[in-house]
């Protein structure tokens, strides 16, 4: 059997993210529990250089069209669903999508928000008029 294409999956999921403001990466983890991949995304935090809010952690709100994604070739959904936010289960509020990918099993969860312990990935640069990323914390 064929190795999982990470690199086609995380494309495809990618293609339908779509950021609502300045920012260019996503937080991803994967592995592999038994024969099924197991995916995470979340949008990751930014740092704000310059002018008045200098210095802020933030992070840049998302959507995606989830019909569109699963309408991608290679693309087989068996199960979704959601989650809020709770103290006790979910640190953060999730999409939850149980499938397969070029014939391959997968789960994949995407985080609506940063997840809270995760480092700040970008650098909004007000002054350059541009995002970019921490090199040493590029996801």
């Amino acid at each position: 059997m064929t190795e999982f294409d990470v690199v086609g999956f995380k494309t495809a999921v990618e293609k339908h993210w779509n950021y609502h403001g300045p920012c260019r990466h996503r937080l991803w983890s994967s592995g592999r529990i038994g024969d099924v991949m197991q995916f995470e995304a979340a949008p990751v935090f930014q740092e704000i250089l310059g002018g008045d809010q200098d210095g802020l952690r933030v992070w840049t709100a998302f959507s995606m069209n989830a019909s569109n994604w699963f309408s991608e070739p290679g693309i087989e959904v068996t199960e979704f669903g959601f989650r809020s936010y709770c103290v006790e289960c979910t640190p953060t509020p999730f999409f939850g999508v149980r499938g397969k990918y070029k014939g391959h099993p997968f789960v994949l969860m995407i985080h609506m928000e940063p997840i809270p312990q995760s480092k700040t990935v970008e650098v909004i640069d007000t002054l350059g008029d541009e995002v970019r990323a921490i090199k040493e914390r590029q996801p």
